[in-house]
Parts: structure tokens; sequence; C-alpha cells
């Protein structure tokens, strides 16, 4: 994963997830300044991006938390980030 550029994180619990693996490794500091809410985006100091959204779950969608155009728009985002 030597070019990995992006980080779409379902969910707070895979936000929490990735962001606690960065601390491991030692890619990031702190978590300050790291919140999850849906749309999110953040730049990491060695270029990569995380971006958030809910979870894609039926509950999330069958209530409209979530919709098609909502996460469409993250993984639009994403390419545009990953530069593809």
């Amino acid at each position: 994963m030597q070019q990995l550029r992006v980080v779409v994180c379902l969910g707070k619990i895979g936000f929490d997830g990735f962001t606690a693996h960065l601390l491991r490794q030692g890619k990031i500091s702190s978590r300050k300044g790291l919140v999850f809410s849906h749309g999110a985006e953040y730049a990491l100091p060695d270029g990569q991006h995380i971006l958030a959204t809910y979870h894609p779950s039926l509950q999330n969608t069958n209530t409209g938390l979530l919709t098609r155009e909502m996460l469409r728009r993250v993984f639009e985002r994403s390419r545009i980030l990953a530069d593809i």
C-alpha cells in the first residue's frame, strides 16, 4: 500500500479504528483535531487524506441519515484527492 492516498472511513467505528492505527504507527502524535462527522476531511502529515462518512447501514440509509447522494459525494471527493 505504498501508493495509498485516501482512506474513506465508514462510520465512527472505522474512523476511530483508523486514527488509533495512525497513532500506533506514529503517523500522528494525537487525535486532537480529528473529529468524526459525515464529510469530514483531514490531510495527514505524509500527504495522505482521511475522509469520513456515516456507515452505509440499513439504519442510516432507511432513515435518510445517509443518502446515496451524500455517499456519492464522499467518494467523488476521494477520487479528486487521489488524483484519479
